[in-house]
């Protein structure tokens, strides 16, 4: 399966499962540019912005990005206060005018998923080509974890036939220069 370029694999990680068990699933690392602009109004409470082709966007989307470069299709799946389908910045909380469908199939997988694993969270990036499925997590490096929801996810999907291989977990930073921050 390939998957962008820019991902540099770093490892593999240990997750432990609600049920106990252990699984390893796939470490990719990224380093992004920080946005350094104006600063968008709408910033779910602080998030941190990324320099993706000179536009601010949170690190989901410049992920998903990535992929959609590399031929994938796919969605942002935020589920703050509700589930929602991004593949563009919300401007506000009411992120009805950015909310997208998508492909029947692929949201009856995740209606499994969270059946199956009792929750409603999910990894941030839902990407397909051909008869790939990949979840992608972003977690900021040295900021960030699963959560137990994250893990409920990650047994419903294994239950419903999604592979360890398809659950990355993608730590980005940012590159090393020098940042001013306008915050």
């Amino acid at each position: 399966m390939p998957l962008p370029l820019k991902f540099d694999t770093g490892d593999k990680t240990i997750v432990a499962l609600p049920s106990g068990k252990k699984i390893s699933l796939p470490l990719y690392n990224i380093v992004f540019e920080k946005w350094m602009g104006e600063l968008p109004n709408f910033d779910y409470g602080n998030k941190p912005f990324i320099n993706y082709k000179n536009k601010p966007v949170f690190a989901e989307l410049a992920i998903l990005k990535l992929f959609n470069a590399s031929g994938w299709d796919g969605v942002w799946v935020e589920t703050y206060g509700g589930t929602h389908f991004l593949e563009s910045m919300p401007s506000d909380w009411k992120l009805i005018k950015n909310h997208i469908s998508i492909p029947k199939d692929k949201e009856d997988l995740l209606k499994n998923i969270w059946k199956a694993g009792k929750t409603t969270a999910c990894f941030d990036v839902m990407v397909w080509k051909d008869n790939h499925i990949v979840f992608c997590e972003s977690k900021h490096k040295g900021k960030d974890k699963l959560t137990n929801a994250q893990t409920k996810f990650i047994e419903g999907a294994l239950s419903c036939g999604v592979k360890e291989e398809a659950l990355l977990i993608l730590e980005w930073d940012y590159n090393d220069e020098p940042k001013n921050d306008f915050r």
